[in-house]
């Protein structure tokens, strides 16, 4: 159960990794619309995806993790597969949409499934890493072939990426059929009140934005600023996504390894640090070699803040409503997906060293933002003295 799981995220994973690289570029170049167009297609795309996350989460808590993936991999392949004939805005909105919606069915049911079939508190973890390998492959085959397209307006490519995402993600459904893991029994306290009065645990959905954000403008916009901004050759683009591919995958297992004998707070304010200094970087020095040492550097805060902080929520979350409270914590990456492109774009318009600074505040402020969602060590009461009785011997 454990490994068709593995296999099937992984799958998964890589299906749906691919794209991101491609998909303003297919949308600018490919389909004629401006990148503020394609940018704020795809946000309102995936806003109204959105809208699928608290239903999600209910059905997570009533059926179950697993039917829900299963559906999200029924979804999602009609969404890619319609993608090639998104040349309006309307079409590129609605395929945007499909998609969206499948992406919440799976990230919602996800992290309880893996918890489901883990077999120790911190094997969450690996899982969730293995997973994200698949998907930063997926990114960086997608950016291998940016860099050999000879024409990023020919849409063959983009066509095969659609069809070739859509049939990996059939599989990885049919990988799951027939797998069961234990569905919690509904009570009086499983509902949304529970989770929204839970502080802490808005509070880390609320860093998750924050890390989600800079992840992403790594893999949307950042294509984009290098072939269509600087005018550099496509392989840049590609050599900078695969490098930063390449690492990931390279130091997914040793990373998560060596976190595992720190706290996840430690994890994560490393991971901001290094994201919030590549993008500073990249505001000052717009050079091919600094994209390929920033995508490796991003890469590493990548392995650690993505299954840690994953991981860190599942465990925060109310026993009693876990699918509620995934679904709630997966709408802050279905957020920053959605409003990612539209603001980024938009941040791009003013130039390209306002698009890098105001990234690396966004890192820098997850740092403070991890810090206090930590659960505080309880204080030991200290109990009053109380007078000990004069010895026998002292009143004689």
């Amino acid at each position: 159960m454990r490994t068709r799981f593995a296999i099937a995220s992984v799958i998964d994973a890589a299906a749906t990794g691919i794209w991101p690289p491609f998909a303003l570029l297919f949308l600018v170049n490919a389909q004629d619309l401006s990148a503020t167009t394609a940018g704020m297609s795809l946000t309102v795309g995936g806003l109204i995806g959105l809208s699928v996350g608290p239903p999600a989460g209910m059905l997570t808590d009533r059926i179950g993790p697993v039917k829900l993936v299963i559906a999200s991999n029924v979804v999602r392949p009609l969404g890619f597969a319609c993608y090639p004939f998104a040349d309006t805005a309307w079409a590129a909105i609605t395929v945007a949409a499909v998609v969206s919606v499948g992406d919440r069915l799976f990230w919602t049911a996800n992290a309880p499934f893996a918890k489901a079939v883990s077999k120790a508190p911190r094997d969450v973890e690996r899982l969730l890493g293995r997973q994200s390998i698949g998907r930063f492959a997926g990114s960086g085959l997608g950016a291998a072939l940016i860099g050999i397209m000879p024409d990023v307006s020919d849409p063959t490519i983009y066509n095969v990426v659609n069809y070739a995402s859509a049939a990996l993600l059939a599989l990885a459904a049919g990988l799951l059929v027939g797998i069961k893991v234990p569905v919690p029994q509904a009570t009086a306290s499983s509902g949304w009140r529970t989770v929204l009065r839970d502080r802490r645990y808005l509070g880390i959905c609320g860093t998750q934005i924050l890390f989600c954000i800079a992840s992403i403008g790594k893999y949307t916009v950042l294509p984009v600023v290098i072939i269509n901004v600087l005018g550099k050759p496509s392989w840049v683009a590609g050599a900078a996504m695969l490098t930063g591919m390449v690492v990931y995958i390279v130091v997914q297992e040793p990373v998560l390894r060596l976190a595992e004998r720190f706290s996840r707070r430690s994890g994560m304010i490393i991971a901001g640090g290094l994201f919030a200094a590549s993008y500073a970087a990249l505001a000052f020095f717009p050079t091919t070699p600094m994209f390929l040492v920033t995508s490796s550097v991003m890469s590493v805060a990548e392995a650690l803040f993505s299954p840690l902080a994953t991981a860190a929520a599942a465990d925060a979350a109310p026993k009693e409503a876990q699918g509620r409270a995934s679904a709630l914590f997966q709408l802050t990456w279905g957020s920053a997906v959605a409003v990612g492109p539209g603001l980024l774009t938009g941040l791009l318009a003013l130039g390209t060293v306002p698009l890098w600074l105001a990234l690396a505040v966004i890192s820098a402020a997850a740092i403070p933002a991890v810090i206090a969602t930590q659960r505080q060590p309880q204080r030991q009461s200290v109990q009053p003295e109380v007078p000990r009785p004069p010895r026998a011997d002292a009143q004689k």
